[in-house]
């Protein structure tokens, strides 16, 4: 009876683990999308493009036109930038830091170059004359093309702390404190799709949760 009274134990407990194993089994899809079908990488490969992790030319005209559902697949972390971007976003916080940019107006110029650039320093213009990671134009007030593609410079107008340029930059909108993130990304840049920065704020936060501790401020 004692033996029986094991052995139907050990059928249950055995019955119980398979149970358990069912339910925390990985689905076949779900291991596939952490296996690599995200990053730059990912995104070259999709296109036909070699599959480098750098953003090169072809891949920097690819990433300009390619629509939101693709770009977020992409960049799900700050890992998913290329070498150079992921510089270039440290470049935007450092500057902030030596600004003494709250890191709210940090998250918020984030936001804007991952929207207008993906973090690429356009050095020829991909629509009108739009130059550098927040896309400004020379022919609006924005700066010389050599102040706009200097990452750092670029920064600084983007603050509103460069000592050139005609258009107000973060610090100069009323309010941005308690504006909607979107909002005043738009109202710094005052682009044709002013609802598109928004989606971008979450990667905008993770990127300087994870970078911004170990980037020196920029005076």
């Amino acid at each position: 009876m004692r033996t029986t009274r094991i052995l139907t134990r050990r059928a249950a407990v055995a019955a119980a683990l398979a149970v358990v194993g069912t339910l925390c089994a990985v689905p076949p899809s779900a291991s596939a999308a952490s296996s690599g079908r995200h990053g730059i990488k990912w995104f070259q490969g999709r296109h036909g493009l070699p599959r480098s992790g750098s953003v090169d030319g072809a891949t920097a005209r690819a990433l300009s036109q390619a629509p939101d559902a693709e770009l977020h697949r992409t960049f799900r972390t700050a890992a998913d930038l290329g070498t150079e971007e992921l510089a270039n976003a440290r470049t935007v916080i450092g500057v902030g830091k030596g600004a003494q940019i709250p890191e709210q107006g940090q998250v918020i110029a984030l936001m804007t170059a991952m929207q207008e650039s993906k973090f690429v320093n356009y050095l020829t213009p991909v629509d009108h004359d739009s130059l550098g990671i927040f896309q400004q134009r020379p022919s609006t007030g924005w700066g010389t093309p050599e102040q706009i593609t200097d990452v750092a410079t670029s920064s600084k107008s983007f603050y509103g702390v460069a000592p050139f340029g005609s258009n107000p930059g973060l610090i100069q909108i009323a309010g941005w404190e308690s504006m909607p993130p979107g909002e005043v990304c738009q109202a710094v840049q005052r682009s044709a799709y002013p609802d598109r920065y928004a989606q971008w704020e979450q990667f905008a936060r993770d990127l300087l949760a994870q970078e911004g501790p170990s980037v020196p401020p920029i005076p």
